[in-house]
């Protein structure tokens, strides 16, 4: 049997779900047809088939997490087939395969489970070894286990389980425990007067110019930072990722020089993001080297927060929902349209006059009547 194990999906990512598979076992498939869907971080990913065979074995079911390098299809083939782009195989099983999702017995276990199972049952403190399974084949279930912890305990209800992160939201675990190791972040706050501006102006068109325009006021937040080597990378071009709220959870597409585009682009390249992304459909190219983010959680609630800096980027701009405040101007009490700010930086590579100094000239230009 021929090993293809599942390669680098993109970034050094690793792992991917299993999102859907276009084969069954024991099929008999040719090069470049369509083999796997696998979810990332970033986007579903199909895999074609790499060589002409007999599916023998698929290592998991959709909803099943893959290890980058790990077994993911076996084939039976008569030669060495063709490899596809960069989607390598090899004949030698890895020193630590991945887990085997499908139903198995080992030396130590009589019965069929799940590894799931298996670890449910440990952490109930059942023996697995004394159930007589319910499931097909006599498979242990997860059913199985709860049953027989609730009689050892004498519990009416069973436990809560948890339910695992998948796809995006796990990808969202992982960076955001990263970025609270890595990163030193210190948040300030200020509010935008935008009573000047014309009634049927385009908020998130008006906030990206002003960012654009702080930018260009102060480098040093359109930037990159390595913690490791402790040193910085400045941009003259500005691209800015755009955080997108998905039931499937945050995504954070990237407008690639974003200075350049007019009034009409801009909206235009906007609005195909979201497309994409409740299609699923979006490019991971899409997905990459943002070099400052924009989050507009005010759309939806809240007044200011404390943002997350994703390294390598150096700062994020978060605006809250706008309000009518009571404010004195020109010696009269009157009622404005403010826009609350919310700026985090990561002070290893920002100084406090830096970060202070773009606010400055973002509130400047929102406040402009343009």
């Amino acid at each position: 049997m021929k090993i293809f194990y599942l390669p680098d999906l993109g970034e050094g990512l690793s792992e991917a779900e299993i999102h859907e598979w276009y084969i069954q076992e024991g099929d008999t498939v040719a090069v470049d047809q369509p083999m796997v869907a696998m979810e990332t971080a970033k986007a579903i990913v199909d895999i074609p088939v790499p060589f002409a065979g007999k599916i023998s074995k698929l290592y998991g079911q959709p909803g099943d997490i893959i290890n980058t390098g790990s077994p993911l299809v076996g084939f039976e083939t008569a030669n060495t087939g063709t490899v596809v782009g960069s989607l390598e195989s090899s004949e030698i099983i890895l020193a630590e395969p991945a887990t085997i999702l499908t139903p198995q017995v080992n030396n130590t276990d009589k019965v069929k489970a799940l590894p799931i199972v298996r670890n449910l049952a440990k952490q109930l403190k059942v023996d697995i070894n004394s159930i007589q399974g319910t499931g097909k084949d006599g498979i242990v279930t997860s059913e199985d286990i709860v049953r027989v912890a609730n009689h050892q305990a004498s519990v009416p209800t069973p436990p809560i389980i948890g339910e695992p992160l998948r796809g995006v939201r796990r990808a969202m675990a992982t960076v955001m425990t990263q970025s609270h190791k890595n990163v030193v972040p210190v948040t300030i706050y200020d509010d935008a007067d935008i009573h000047a501006w014309q009634e049927d102006s385009d908020v998130t068109i008006r906030i990206i110019r002003a960012l654009i325009k702080a930018c260009q006021a102060e480098p040093a937040l359109n930037g990159w930072f390595d913690g490791h080597s402790l040193q910085r990378q400045l941009h003259q071009q500005v691209n800015l990722g755009l955080a997108m709220d998905t039931p499937d959870g945050l995504f954070v597409p990237v407008i690639k020089n974003v200075g350049i585009l007019s009034t009409q682009a801009l909206r235009q390249q906007i609005e195909a993001y979201k497309t994409q992304l409740k299609s699923r459909s979006i490019d991971q190219t899409a997905l990459q080297d943002p070099t400052i983010v924009l989050s507009n959680f005010g759309m939806f609630a809240g007044r200011y927060a404390t943002p997350i800096v994703i390294p390598p980027t150096v700062a994020i701009l978060a605006t809250g929902r706008m309000r009518d405040s009571v404010v004195a101007y020109q010696g009269q009490v009157s009622i404005h349209r403010i826009i609350p700010l919310s700026l985090t930086f990561d002070h290893r590579a920002i100084t406090g006059g830096e970060a202070t100094r773009f606010l400055a000239a973002l509130l400047h230009d929102l406040q402009q009547a343009h």
